[in-house]
């Protein structure tokens, strides 16, 4: 497992090129000794900053998620407030080599699309800013299906071009569509594999994401993720060796529904729903009429 001074250590590493090219140079704090880490800390967050004629970068490393702050300059001369331009999950116990390595590309990319010279006028959608852990702990958020989808692409990261796109194309994050074009592919994937460490890590988010989520994020996973297995008794028995005891017992029985003819009538019915038919409307009564009609033609009273 990675300590945090070796995972910052490398993410520093990763990103040291992009930042000079950009103009960017480590802001060293007072009383940090040569080849200390250049950090600093505000209240649980610790962070190392980066100033440039350009503007400040700021790394905060923070309740098992590392964000990307940026503040350029703006035309007018004066630097504008620290923003957030990049949530990624970093979690030291299960990330390793690759994990930091995509964490890397994912910061390069957030600063040269808005720093480089050659994109200097490129503005790049802002995606929405996943739960964090202490939040859906302490239950002032659950986690959503962005948050999934986030962690999944720390591990995949191969899912992030896709994850932006659907953003980007809808102007909010449709996690349904996500996972059942790109996502529940590879998770089904990694499951049938088999291997130890990938389904550890994998699961590690899964249960996490499942036992802190909203209804409807439970719901992704149950039924849009792993009711993919199709009550294969191989994926099946993988599965239920790392799932929690509450989600076992859901998807086990999602994919026996999903399984027996009443489950495969309704997963047909999504796939082709009927067409659409208006409701009838009712003919109004005569009294109705009349109404309408100022009260012509209302028989007498008595």
């Amino acid at each position: 497992m990675l300590t945090f001074n070796d995972a910052v250590s490398q993410v520093l590493h990763g990103t040291a090129q992009t930042l000079a090219d950009n103009g960017f140079s480590t802001v060293v704090p007072e009383g940090i000794k040569k080849g200390e880490l250049p950090t600093q800390t505000e209240g649980d967050a610790t962070f190392v900053e980066f100033s440039g004629d350009k503007g400040t970068i700021r790394f905060v490393f923070s309740d098992n998620q590392a964000v990307l702050m940026l503040a350029a300059v703006a035309e007018n001369g004066e630097e504008e407030e620290l923003k957030k331009a990049s949530t990624n999950y970093f979690d030291l116990e299960s990330f390793d080599e690759r994990d930091i390595k995509s964490l890397c590309n994912e910061f390069n990319e957030t600063v040269n699309s808005r720093f480089a010279k050659a994109k200097a006028k490129t503005k790049s959608a802002k995606m929405p800013t996943p739960v964090s852990r202490s939040a859906a702990k302490s239950g002032s958020q659950s986690y959503d299906g962005n948050t999934l989808a986030n962690r999944l692409t720390g591990m995949y990261p191969d899912l992030k071009e896709p994850y932006h796109e659907n953003y980007e194309r809808y102007g909010e994050f449709l996690a349904e569509e996500f996972f059942t074009e790109y996502g529940t592919k590879r998770v089904i994937d990694t499951i049938r594999e088999g291997n130890r460490q990938a389904c550890n890590k994998l699961f590690r988010i899964l249960n996490d994401i499942y036992e802190n989520g909203s209804n409807d994020t439970q719901s992704l996973i149950a039924v849009t993720i792993l009711g993919e297995m199709q009550n294969d008794p191989q994926l099946l028995e993988t599965a239920k060796e790392y799932m929690c005891e509450d989600m076992s017992e859901t998807v086990v029985l999602v994919n026996k529904y999903l399984a027996s003819s009443a489950g495969k009538r309704a997963q047909k019915k999504l796939l082709d729903p009927p067409p659409y038919k208006p409701k009838k409307q009712k003919k109004p009564s005569a009294f109705a009429q009349a109404l309408a009609g100022g009260g012509q033609g209302m028989p007498p009273t008595m």
